[in-house]
């Protein structure tokens, strides 16, 4: 039949509401699709964003002067009111260097207020303007410690500066960079001037470019970087040449001759003197400080069903509960608690209790 013949048979009307049905369809069928595109895209962006910076873990107390640690209570309060509660250590480091607990505006918040340099003058109002101000960099700074302590000294600029030029990170050079850009702008003003010989060496005048060593060196523990997962490669507990004086297993007690079980491998080391490294990333579990037993003893989780025990330290390094990380000291080579002579026992277990060992050997590939 005829196109023209069957165009003349079916009503306008009829064609109309098939045009219209059909636009519509089509409508639809592109908006479900720019809705696919759109969700892939935005799930693409959230996944990758996720991952885009480790954040650092921080670890260990403040050694702060008595005159700031009269304030502690302050800054527990204000660290809880803007949610960095876990932060309170790290406050109280970065304090130290700021003023020491020396002049009224603790913190140095002035600035951050647009103030002159101690214009606040009450010492917890101080805590609370600088608390607010560190949590707000903190966010800026998606979590990098290192470059939210940066941001505190620098301004704000510097985690916009790290965006653009870093990918959000901080590094040194980075900050010297910074520094020497914004020195450069403004020294006409007079009031910037090299604080530190590395300052006038690279002309990177603003602000203080070692300013996060700085507050890091009052933080006993510091910060470690982030990715703290065990990668299953255990070093020697110490380094270099190893003298093995006594395997795991079956032998006779030193002090009665009887047969024992020994529950770990010894090694020679010099009393006082030798480190004693982690063998993995890890977390301190336990701290022992007893002139019995163990002795001075460390015990680190490096995943569930897995940990390292370190005895008859001279001297402990870590804290209870410090993240630390493979190669990094716990302790000095001893002889404390039940020992013949100085050397260091040495225990592989999978839980945190006594007489769940296995033998090192395999772990440390012996």
């Amino acid at each position: 039949m005829p196109w023209s013949l069957l165009l003349g048979l079916v009503p306008r009307k009829v064609w109309l509401w098939l045009i219209g049905i059909l636009v519509a369809l089509f409508l639809l069928q592109m908006l479900l699709y720019a809705s696919v595109i759109t969700g892939v895209i935005g799930y693409q962006k959230s996944s990758s964003s996720e991952d885009v910076r480790s954040v650092d873990v921080v670890n260990g107390t403040a050694q702060v002067s008595p005159a700031l640690e009269e304030y502690r209570p302050l800054f527990e309060e204000y660290a809880e009111q803007y949610g960095v509660s876990k932060y309170v250590e790290l406050l109280l480091a970065k304090t130290m260097q700021e003023s020491g607990g020396r002049v009224d505006d603790v913190m140095q918040a002035s600035e951050s207020l647009g103030l002159p340099p101690n214009t606040i003058e009450d010492p917890e109002r101080s805590i609370k303007v600088g608390i607010r101000y560190f949590s707000e960099m903190l966010e800026k700074a998606g979590g990098d410690i290192k470059l939210t302590l940066q941001a505190y000294n620098f301004g704000g600029g510097f985690i916009d500066y790290a965006n653009e030029h870093n990918n959000g990170e901080y590094s040194k050079e980075l900050a010297i960079e910074f520094s020497r850009m914004k020195y450069q702008e403004l020294k006409h003003t007079g009031m910037y001037s090299c604080i530190r010989p590395e300052s006038a060496e690279t002309g990177a005048c603003y602000g203080d470019i070692g300013y996060v060593e700085a507050v890091l060196s009052y933080l006993i523990g510091g910060i470690i970087e982030a990715d703290l997962q065990p990668t299953g490669d255990w070093v020697m507990p110490i380094e270099g040449a190893l003298t093995q004086t006594s395997d795991y297993g079956m032998r006779s007690d030193p002090f009665d001759g009887t047969p024992d079980m020994h529950r770990g491998i010894d090694f020679a080391c010099t009393n006082a003197v030798t480190p004693i490294q982690s063998v993995d990333n890890g977390q301190v579990v336990e701290v022992v400080r007893k002139n019995s037993g163990y002795g001075n003893n460390v015990l680190v989780k490096h995943e569930e069903g897995l940990y390292s025990h370190y005895a008859h330290l001279y001297a402990i390094s870590v804290q209870n509960g410090e993240m630390i990380q493979k190669g990094s000291e716990v302790g000095k080579c001893g002889t404390t608690g039940n020992s013949t002579g100085p050397h260091l026992h040495f225990e592989v277990m999978t839980k945190n209790q006594y007489r769940s060992d296995v033998d090192p050997a395999p772990y440390l590939g012996l």
